[in-house]
């Protein structure tokens, strides 16, 4: 049992951090930037997102953290006995648990269909080499929606960490 808590633990701790950093990092620093470089930005995130292959990486991460943290939460709670999900330090895995879960749903429901449709930027040539360049033919992204809910998740994600960092210490 020891071997497998280790390799759930290194599995959840690794793809977690990747994850979340990952998404700090892009929703913090690098969508902004890109956004202050109009198109060309956007051709930079739609190839950091599809060609450089960032988002299903990031994806596998999530999912791979979520699958050991759900494996270790089971093991942790005996299979889930009520008496330990309701103490203290259930209560704050189950916390952090929940907003990762949402963060990972607002990932998949919210945000994927909008980077989508950044992918049509790259069967089309740089805005430098059209005739006649126009915003007809870029794809249609709110991005005040894609902000929103983007630092909602990174909220929530940083609500996530410091919820399990912490459940074990709780009172």
């Amino acid at each position: 049992m020891n071997t497998l808590i280790l390799v759930l633990r290194l599995l959840h701790i690794v793809s977690g951090a990747f994850w979340v950093g990952s998404i700090v990092l892009a929703v913090l620093f690098i969508e902004p930037t890109a956004k202050a470089f109009g198109a060309t930005g956007e051709r930079f995130l739609a190839h950091a997102l599809f060609r450089m292959r960032l988002l299903p990486i990031l994806v596998v991460a999530a999912t791979v953290a979520i699958g050991a943290g759900a494996a270790m939460y089971w093991i942790d709670s005996g299979g889930l006995r009520i008496e330990w999900i309701t103490t203290p330090t259930g209560l704050g895995f189950t916390a952090g648990a929940l907003a990762a879960l949402a963060a990972y749903a607002i990932a998949l429901i919210v945000l994927k269909p909008q980077f989508d449709r950044l992918a049509t930027l790259l069967d089309k040539p740089p805005a430098g080499e059209v005739e006649a360049p126009s915003s007809q033919g870029r794809p249609e992204i709110d991005e005040a929606r894609v902000r929103r809910w983007s630092l909602i998740q990174v909220s929530l994600l940083v609500f996530a960490i410091a919820a399990m960092a912490t459940a074990r210490y709780l009172p």
